[in-house]
């Protein structure tokens, strides 16, 4: 459903914005357009771009990631206010803006959601990465490994659940998946038995 000509492989693939946008203007003016292009500009833009300082780089999907296990594990008191937020969030993204393309919009935005899953968990392999005893003792790689799978349930399936936003934040669900499973061997099984336990 989601495969993509090979041509725009490397552009998923890399994670340095400057490099991206390297690529991604090389890629629209040699590549036919399957539609979506101006999308892939739009999407570039609302993820790099900090509106109210334009010249600083930011990664505001990578924002998400981190916004989402926030508002998951926030206490019910505030529903209302952090469901707004995370419908905010969905504007950021993308997301509805996609069905405007079609299929091809589907498709871009499912790989540049992949593409910032794979910088969340790059930013894992650093040894800050869910330290102990504020922040004096590393995590073990088990610990790590399994903090991976809690993250991504929580920032995509959990907040889905919580916000019933499921329909909303299916592509975002998908691509969480999808690269989470990419992990290690048996990162698709962990993922999958834990979504069993938190919905049953």
């Amino acid at each position: 459903m989601y495969e993509q000509s090979a041509a725009w492989n490397e552009y998923y693939r890399e994670l340095e914005p400057p490099r991206r946008r390297e690529l991604l203007e090389k890629l629209i003016s040699e590549e036919e357009d399957d539609g979506a292009n101006g999308f892939r500009r739009r999407l570039f833009e609302s993820r790099y771009t900090d509106p109210k300082r334009p010249g600083q780089t930011v990664d505001n999907f990578l924002w998400q990631c981190v916004n989402f296990i926030f508002l998951f594990k926030t206490m019910r008191l505030f529903y209302r206010k952090d469901r707004k937020e995370v419908l905010r969030g969905i504007e950021i993204l993308c997301i509805r803006e996609a069905a405007d393309f079609g299929d091809a919009g589907r498709k871009a935005l499912y790989w540049e959601f992949r593409n910032t899953f794979r910088r969340y968990f790059k930013s894992c392999e650093s040894s800050s990465y869910r330290r102990k005893m504020f922040g004096l003792m590393s995590a073990s790689d088990d610990e790590k490994t399994w903090q991976k799978c809690l993250d991504t349930w929580q920032m995509s399936r959990g907040v889905s659940l919580k916000f019933d936003l499921a329909d909303e934040l299916a592509i975002w669900n998908e691509a969480a998946k999808d690269e989470y499973s990419c992990q290690d061997p048996d990162a698709l099984k962990r993922f999958e038995d834990y979504d069993r336990e938190q919905t049953v």
